[in-house]
């Protein structure tokens, strides 16, 4: 009698402490990917903003010599010190790789766009492709900014 008490009551603390150890995996969270960083976000949009009025500008001057790279040297200076800014604090944080890749080829792409503009553009045909590449670029930065400051997680 008394080893089936034993046994029950054995079976009652594992069953009690089973359930502790379920409860406390239910409420903790893995997060695989940084959380938000408003000034990662901030920063990000004042370059799309930067970059969107590079295009205008030049669509604007295209044909004329105020397209010439001389006269958008400031703006790929600029660029190129506010992506390394992202580069450095993304860097930084934790957990951060999908935004450091994100900001790695914003960083290739300026390049690539610098090269192109120090080449010349004939007309204003050859800058819509490179606008929606810009565009989708940034769409997708700031998607993962806003996901991750309504809490939402990605794998990393």
């Amino acid at each position: 009698m008394k080893l089936s008490k034993r046994i029950s009551t054995q079976g009652k603390i594992f069953s009690l402490l089973l359930l502790f150890l379920l409860c406390g995996h239910a409420c903790t969270s893995v997060r695989l990917i940084s959380e938000y960083d408003p000034i990662t976000d901030e920063k990000i949009t004042e370059l799309e903003e930067k970059v969107a009025a590079y295009f205008v500008q030049l669509e604007r001057t295209i044909g004329t010599e105020e397209a010439d790279y001389e006269h958008y040297q400031t703006f790929f200076d600029e660029a190129k010190v506010d992506l390394n800014t992202l580069a450095v604090r993304a860097a930084a944080v934790d957990k951060n790789r999908i935004v450091q890749e994100q900001v790695k080829e914003l960083q290739n792409m300026v390049s690539n766009l610098e090269f192109l503009h120090k080449m010349g553009f004939a007309s204003a045909e050859q800058l819509p492709p490179l606008k929606t590449a810009f565009n989708s670029a940034f769409t997708a930065i700031i998607r993962l900014q806003m996901a991750l400051k309504r809490g939402e997680s990605y794998e990393n």
